[in-house]
């Protein structure tokens, strides 16, 4: 018997969906009503508690919206980001035990490092999945550490090489970027991933990581999403950079970069920023724990800040760009509609 994964991107949930009450045909919610077991990003808090704005902007919603997210079927959500944890450690935990009681699966938060990245264990249709996630992006004051309750931060270095000839030549041409991943966290996070396979025969990760509106993964994600698989990771699913990203097949595990925001219907002027493309990543699961198949369902957010089936002519663009982020990968991607199917070789 197949099992059928669902990973999306960024949910920022700040008021009812408007789907979930008069649910289009061309709605994406559609996937996850047809998905076993779906997981996603909780970027904005949904908490009562006060807390400041950064700069202008401030992700929330109430704590009523926890329903609107299971009702949008959604069974798993990372609180590994750069937003969940704004209200405090006392709200985000007060949230995190909220979220539980109301059927989700809480990932990358606890009381110190060791539990921030302990994994979950769940049973989806006779197979056993071990879930975790982390975040590279974010204040490392969020990072849980030995003593300190927070997120499963990962830190990233980040340094910038000038060619001074080059510069010479052509006046402003910016320096090179290079990161690399604090070795301390890259070896806790890869223990991490190994503790999920001794648990389970299927590992999903969620990672919050890259650069918002960059449409190709940096250095450090490649090099680390590639040590994940290596260290028993059977998916990624990537957010932050609210971009459709590359997909790499390693291993035949695939690596979902940039899934885009799922939902964002935060209606002031930051909402109009947001790229509208969006996607669902879904595979299918042998009872073994191996993909058998995997595909991107493209899509857009409707003016309602809400996921629904993009057009043919947006698909085509979005393969086109898709496959540039992913070119020299060796991973093949044929569009059929708006499905990209995903060669797992």
């Amino acid at each position: 018997m197949s099992v059928f994964l669902a990973g999306v991107g960024d949910l920022v949930v700040t008021r009812p969906l408007r789907h979930l009450r008069n649910r289009p045909q061309e709605s994406l919610l559609q996937l996850l009503d047809r998905a076993s077991f779906t997981v996603g990003n909780l970027e904005a808090p949904l908490t009562g508690a006060s807390f400041p704005e950064r700069g202008s902007l401030r992700l929330r919603g109430a704590p009523e919206l926890m329903s609107e997210v299971v009702a949008m079927g959604v069974d798993a959500v990372s609180l590994a980001n750069n937003h969940a944890a704004d209200p405090g450690w006392d709200a985000v935990r007060t949230m995190a035990e909220e979220l539980e009681l109301a059927g989700l699966v809480t990932l990358g938060l606890g009381e110190d490092a060791e539990d921030a990245f302990q994994p979950e264990l769940r049973n989806v249709q006779g197979l056993d999945i071990a879930l975790l996630a982390a975040t590279c992006v974010g204040r490392r004051a969020q990072h849980a550490q030995n003593g300190r309750p927070g997120v499963a931060g990962v830190r990233v270095r980040t340094r910038y090489e000038s060619d001074a000839e080059r510069v010479e030549q052509e006046p402003g041409k910016p320096p090179r970027t290079l990161t690399s991943v604090d070795p301390d966290d890259r070896r806790r996070l890869i223990r991490a991933v190994a503790r999920a396979r001794d648990m389970a025969p299927f590992v999903v990760v969620a990672m919050h990581w890259g650069v918002t509106w960059f449409e190709e993964p940096v250095a450090y994600q490649r090099e680390l999403g590639r040590d994940l698989v290596e260290a028993g990771a059977s998916v990624i699913f990537g957010s932050h950079s609210l971009t459709l990203q590359g997909v790499e097949v390693h291993r035949g595990a695939p690596i979902f970069y940039g899934l885009g925001s799922f939902v964002f219907n935060y209606q002031t002027p930051p909402r109009h920023r947001v790229p509208e493309d969006t996607a669902v990543a879904l595979l299918e699961l042998s009872g073994d724990g191996r993909v058998s198949s995997a595909r991107l369902v493209l899509g857009r957010l409707d003016e309602e800040g809400e996921p629904v089936r993009t057009n043919a002519e947006r698909a085509e663009q979005l393969a086109e760009s898709m496959s540039r982020s992913s070119a020299g990968w060796s991973t093949e991607m044929r569009l059929e509609d708006d499905t990209l199917k995903i060669d797992l070789r």
